[in-house]
């Protein structure tokens, strides 16, 4: 549940409180035609009525802090394939979307003269090898000079080079995955002529399947590389992994920085292009669980609960939404303990003294997440 729709929902339950809301309690008369809202409780000695509401006591549990971030899945690698030899397509060997190893072959261009240049080529090493030997065995008899044998190995040498570039050229006939992926395009057919440098295929690295989203700068300090985070995809899958990458440069627009997540998807289930929502814990925090009708907003817009303290004072807690739940929603920046004002806090303000109606008090809830408290009995 996103911030935005739990101040709404404070605001619409406002709203139906105002209009609905005869009283506070089920032993109260109803308001006559004109009076306020919430009941009002016996008049203190003062001749001053009280404003009756109801409050609970309630106490912090420790959670992991949780920074949700809007992101999107990308290829781990994504390689541009192009032809490193000149000629035509003569067979295509895999289609898109196909899985491939590394080395597998994805199509070969025609022969043409590039068997017969390379069987040349052997011959002429062989050919050079024999002359080499014969003018290093007259050198060493004395009847050839250093120069004849130093020419015989530059020409060996030459003849090997060519052979190494025809054996090249035949290899490059056929194209191959660079590295283990999924061919995601084949750009060329069967009778396509491909120039050197001409893009034939598109080969995606989905495993891991990498997940990238940005973060402000408040929060650079409390996630590192190595974090592991966990990873909910828009299409109900969901998956773990660690924080591979933290930019160092901002955003100019935004101010965020970029952070990129790694996440196991060895059957390709997942694909590059999906939205997703990555969970980074942010560390161990106090914080209140509560339904989300408690929260209200100050004069200035400030979002917050309200709250009576030993005098039955009421005072307004400014909070910060840590996580929701089906539960509630997990605040932070309140006290360990304090009496909630549950149903009647928009017809209170703080300052104002109130007569309390307790719920009951509470047990301190365990330090682990997802605790909750009970009412004592």
């Amino acid at each position: 549940m996103s911030r935005s729709w739990i101040i709404a929902a404070v605001v619409a339950v406002a709203v139906v409180t105002w209009m609905l809301t005869g009283q506070i309690g089920d032993t109260q008369p109803a308001p006559a035609a004109g009076a306020p809202a919430a009941v009002i409780a016996p008049a203190a000695p003062d001749d001053t009525p009280l404003m009756r509401v109801r409050t609970r006591t309630i106490a912090a549990e420790t959670i992991t802090d949780t920074l949700i971030v809007q992101g999107r899945t990308m290829a781990d690698r994504h390689v541009t394939v192009r032809a490193e030899i000149a000629g035509t397509v003569a067979a295509v060997l895999a289609d898109r979307g196909d899985r491939l190893a590394a080395g597998d072959p994805i199509l070969r261009l025609a022969e043409d003269d590039r068997s017969a240049a390379l069987a040349s080529a052997v011959a002429l090493v062989a050919q050079r090898q024999i002359e080499y030997d014969a003018a290093a065995r007259l050198n060493q008899r004395g009847h050839s000079a250093d120069t004849e044998v130093a020419a015989a190995r530059a020409r060996l040498d030459q003849a090997i080079a060519e052979r190494t570039l025809a054996e090249i050229a035949v290899d490059h006939l056929i194209i191959r995955a660079p590295f283990d992926g999924v061919l995601d395009d084949r750009l060329v057919e069967i009778g396509d002529y491909v120039d050197i440098g001409d893009t034939v295929a598109q080969v995606l690295d989905l495993d891991p399947i990498r997940v990238v989203g940005q973060i402000s700068e408040r929060h650079l300090g409390r996630i590192g590389l190595g974090t592991e985070a966990d990873v909910d995809f828009l299409t109900g899958a969901a998956g773990s992994g660690a924080v591979v990458y933290i930019g160092r440069m901002a955003e100019e627009t935004t101010r965020t920085f970029p952070v990129e997540v790694d996440v196991a998807n060895p059957d390709y289930g997942v694909i590059a292009g999906l939205t997703a929502e990555i969970l980074l814990p942010l560390g161990e925090v106090r914080a209140h669980l509560v339904s989300p009708a408690v929260l209200t907003l100050a004069d200035d817009g400030t979002l917050g609960v309200k709250a009576i303290d030993g005098d039955d004072r009421v005072s307004f807690h400014a909070v910060e939404i840590l996580s929701s739940d089906d539960a509630g929603v997990w605040l932070g920046g309140l006290p360990d303990r304090l009496r909630l004002i549950t149903v009647g806090q928009e017809f209170v303000v703080p300052g104002q003294t109130v007569a309390p109606v307790d719920e009951g008090r509470v047990r301190d809830a365990p330090d682990t997440p997802g605790g909750s408290a009970e009412p004592l009995t």
